[in-house]
């Protein structure tokens, strides 16, 4: 065995070595040069063709494996981007990243045989990394066991290395353990049996491409040799080669003309260098749609590089990632290394989805874990375009489910797509609005675009008793006063609109009413025709009902936002004689207008609601063949329960009216705080409660109250989602007008303005 000492390890530089660039042509040892010349019996040879298509495959798998970054992780899923193992990978001046993943991939791929050799060593931290490929460096073998390796430098020189200096990648060789074996043997064996094809069709064409011929003498006549050549010598003077196929042929004394038999398959031309090049791509795992083999460009340009991405690509840069973390971070493994979160890394550029949630990552990160490993490497192959885009239509292809009533979050458990769960995900959405099917079961469509809950019912409960820990007597006494003074304070304030809300549900009652009678009108008459035909013919005009309930709303919005200003230029104390111009001048300002905007745009989702509802019930009718009598009785049931249907409108789009009307107002009189209100009572949403008691002390006008996510600007505030606007009862109340403090004292002992009050004028 070489003896190996320190001054032998020092002399190993990246200059001692060149990548061999006829290594390709040795290793098929066929006697050719790769650019054409004379073979090894001086015969001149033509170049093997067939080998421009193994670079290009490997410089393809290279070039796809360079887009994909790499990245260095630790198990608190976090992003590393600093430290020693960092800079060697991505900080070397003497080994760029970029050079040492094409000559790893680029060796890799061809020889399933790489060396990281591991040079300017710091105790056991490298400062450099050399790639070599097997005909530079290879294993000393001491009674089968590798005890070392040589590496050939360019000079010639045999360099020894001891074993902790290189790191060896290899697949599988069941006859050689120590080294690998790639697809270039079976791509030589292809390569030449392909060549020699070629040269049985150059023969075919040379004579013409006509079958062969048989000169047959007579029964008893015998030829010696010399005239047998001279025979055969004189027939191929006058008929060998293209030019004379097909020459017309006198045999004289006797002779006879045979023609020898061949199959069609025998006398067919074979695009070899196509067949040949796809069997290349083939060994190298490179769809022959991405290197221009097949003319399907849409296939190349989807699911080919698809294919190639995750049948290829991956499975490889996974092999060397698990290297990279074992061969070369695990030599750092006494250093500490802090990372940093996914939003915070300034060199992670993949995409935003949660590392966690990357099956690239999670394979690392599981593998690193069972080695006991602090740091490791891995592949961002999910950033990649095409993987993206396979996600994408993998996702539109199953979000079809959701209209099935498969919640959003199972559906990506179950295809394991790239989306963050949420909580609104474990919803069933139906339309028009996209609300979720449980407020429906529970409200009916009166629903609007959410739930119907009893937020503050007709008769507020007492407010419950608080679960925690009290210190004193006194306080328990003044949190009981406290809650009595804002039930007292929300009590008067919902019966100041209690009776707008009657006539607004009562509106909505004779609506509802006339749409059934006319429904059931246009079924008396719609029976008379084709079954297919009666869902036809008993349809609302969406257009002419939709300008109906957007009237009766703007109707009751006027009056209830003006009914909010009144009662804000109240409460804080304005002159009688001034009020009247307040109001009117409020009641033009642009955010009064775009809420009645908003409003009006949701409530004709009602129509369209009820149009579907009735569709559906007259098909299930027509289905179980019901006549005129069981088509009527389904349209009633749907319709016929409007009196929820109206409540449940008018209380959402009433409370919202006369929440634009006071917080206008309120932002006009300059008030400086508000405060969030709610009954107290069990039915209040927790999100409410919680805002009640985080803005009990009040915040500045012009900032929003943050409500389950919303930003409201008061409660019932058209612009909040479904969810937070429906049935909602709360109040919004001045804190701070004038630099004075308004207390709850001082809103319960004050009487709101009423709207019988401002509908019989006496607003003074």
């Amino acid at each position: 065995m070489a003896k190996r000492t320190h001054t032998n390890k020092t002399t190993v530089k990246e200059k001692d070595f060149k990548l061999p660039i006829s290594q390709l042509g040795r290793m098929f040892d066929m006697g050719f040069d790769i650019g054409g010349g004379v073979g090894r019996a001086g015969r001149p040879n033509k170049p093997y063709s067939q080998v421009e298509w193994v670079w290009i495959c490997v410089n393809f798998i290279i070039n796809v494996s360079k887009s994909i970054q790499l990245v260095l992780s630790n198990a608190n899923e976090e992003i590393v981007e600093n430290g020693d193992a960092y800079d060697l990978l991505f900080n070397n001046p003497n080994t760029p990243i970029s050079k040492f993943l094409s000559e790893t991939i680029g060796y890799y791929t061809l020889f399933r045989e790489v060396y990281w050799i591991f040079t300017d060593k710091n105790l056991l931290s490298p400062k450099n990394i050399i790639v070599a490929g097997p005909d530079q460096c290879k294993p000393v073998i001491d009674n089968g066991v590798v005890t070392g390796y040589k590496l050939q430098a360019a000079n010639g020189q045999q360099v020894p290395l001891f074993i902790e200096d290189v790191w060896q990648i290899t697949n599988f060789n069941p006859d050689r353990s120590y080294r690998g074996s790639g697809p270039l043997e079976a791509g030589s064996l292809a390569i030449s049996s392909s060549h020699q094809a070629t040269q049985y069709n150059e023969a075919t064409l040379a004579n013409g491409a006509k079958l062969g011929t048989m000169l047959v003498a007579p029964a008893g006549v015998k030829f010696d040799d010399a005239e047998r050549r001279a025979l055969i010598a004189q027939f191929e003077s006058v008929h060998k080669g293209a030019r004379n196929a097909g020459k017309t042929f006198l045999a004289t004394g006797g002779l006879d003309v045979k023609t020898m038999g061949q199959t069609m398959a025998e006398l067919q031309m074979i695009d070899l260098r196509k067949y040949d090049a796809g069997t290349i791509c083939a060994l190298f795992g490179v769809p022959p749609e991405l290197v221009s083999l097949n003319s399907e460009a849409q296939y190349a340009h989807g699911p080919a590089t698809q294919r190639f991405l995750m049948y290829t690509i991956s499975p490889l840069l996974s092999d060397i990632a698990e290297n990279i973390s074992s061969g070369i971070l695990q030599t750092f493994r006494f250093k500490t290394y802090t990372g940093v979160a996914q939003a915070a890394s300034k060199s992670y550029a993949g995409s935003r989805l949660p590392i966690k949630s990357k099956a690239s990552f999670k394979a690392a990160k599981i593998k690193a874990i069972q080695s006991a490993q602090k740091l490791f490497a891995w592949f961002d192959v999910e950033s990649h375009p095409a993987v993206q885009e396979m996600e994408r239509d993998k996702a539109e292809k199953v979000m079809k489910y959701t209209t099935y009533g498969v919640p959003l979050n199972d559906i990506i458990e179950a295809y394991d797509l790239p989306f963050t769960q949420n909580p609104w995900g474990n919803e069933f959405f139906i339309s028009p609005a996209l609300m979720p099917a449980r407020w429906i079961m529970d409200a009916g469509p009166e629903g609007l675009a959410a739930p119907s809950l009893p937020e503050g019912g007709d008769e507020p409960e007492p407010p419950e008793k608080s679960l925690s820990s009290v210190p004193s007597v006194n306080s328990v006494a003044n949190e009981k006063d406290n809650n009595a003074q804002k039930l007292r304070i929300w009590n008067n304030w919902k019966n100041s609109w209690a009776g707008i809300e009657r006539e607004y549900q009562e509106a909505l009652r004779k609506f509802f009413l006339r749409q059934q009678r006319e429904l059931l009108d246009k079924l008396s008459d719609a029976t008379k025709a084709e079954p297919n035909e009666v869902i036809a013919r008993v349809v609302f005009d969406l257009q002419k009902e939709n300008g109906k309930i957007r009237a009766i709303n703007q109707t009751f919005f006027d009056k209830a936002s003006e009914l909010g200003i009144r009662q804000i230029a109240s409460e804080i104390g304005m002159a009688a004689d001034a009020r009247n111009l307040f109001v009117e001048t409020a009641k033009r300002n642009a955010i009064i207008r775009r809420a009645l905007a908003v409003q009006a745009k949701k409530i004709t989702g009602i129509n369209t609601t009820t149009q579907r509802m009735v569709a559906n019930q007259l098909k299930a009718g027509l289905d179980k063949g019901e006549g005129l009598n069981g088509l009527t009785n389904r349209i009633r049931e749907v319709l016929g329960s409007n009196r929820q249907r109206a409540l449940s409108i008018a209380r959402t789009q009433t409370a919202g009216a006369i929440g634009s009307g006071r917080h206008v107002g309120m932002k006009d009189a300059g008030i400086e705080l508000k405060i969030w209100l709610t009954s107290g009572d069990k039915d209040v949403r927790e999100t409410h409660r919680d805002a009640g008691k985080r803005y009990a002390k009040g915040i500045p006008l012009d900032e929003p109250f943050v409500v389950g996510g919303d930003f409201l600007m008061h409660p019932a505030d058209a612009g909040g989602s479904p969810a937070n606007v429906i049935n909602c009862r709360c109040v919004e109340l001045a804190g701070k007008a004038n630099g004075k403090e308004l207390t709850l004292t001082h809103y319960a002992n004050l009487k709101f303005v009423n709207y019988e009050e401002v509908k019989n004028g006496q607003t003074n």
